[in-house]
């Protein structure tokens, strides 16, 4: 009987060590200004996040980064790759080195749900957690892990991409270990 009681107890002990590791990632989250968003929010920014991501793998196959400056004018400004922001265009010039590119599919939330800060009522940023996987005409793949911040704008009732910030090595290795 002391045996089980001993087990039990330490059972529970671990649970509530897991349960408290975990509030402190949530926290560590929260504190940066991003949570997850109601499911009527979620819709509103899910759509435009997929269509920019339609665009993104549309312009990497294609090799036309126009493809994706047509849609989103602001993300052809400002762009630096040192810190990761707007950088579609590197991505389709290292992609396309040497491949033909085939076919594109992505997952928005493969490692997590999308995550959001409010900067005011026409503008947030969602963080997305996201793998993109090419198909080069060997089937081969190429591609990965994502970690991209996504600055949406609101323009007549309708959310719109105005840049992309993706996380560096060394950023993604700071946000690994919050």
């Amino acid at each position: 009987m002391k045996n089980f009681l001993l087990k039990s107890m330490s059972i529970v002990f671990f649970l509530l060590l897991v349960g408290c590791q975990l509030n402190t990632i949530t926290t560590n989250n929260a504190t940066k200004g991003f949570s997850e968003p109601g499911s009527s929010d979620w819709v509103a920014y899910m759509k435009p996040i997929r269509e920019y991501m339609y665009y993104r793998t549309q312009a990497v196959i294609n090799k036309d980064i126009d493809i994706l400056w047509a849609k989103y004018p602001e993300i052809k400004n400002d762009r630096d790759f040192e810190k990761g922001i707007n950088v579609e265009k590197d991505e389709l010039d290292s992609l396309n080195m040497g491949f033909e590119l085939i076919d594109a599919n992505y997952d928005i939330e493969a490692y997590e749900p999308i995550k959001v800060k409010t900067i005011s009522e026409e503008e947030v940023v969602a963080l997305v957690h996201a793998s993109i996987v090419y198909l080069s005409n060997d089937f081969e793949e190429s591609g990965g892990e994502y970690l991209i911040e996504i600055s949406l704008v609101k323009e007549e009732d309708q959310w719109t991409v105005v840049k992309t910030d993706e996380y560096t090595m060394p950023e993604y290795k700071e946000w690994l270990e919050e």
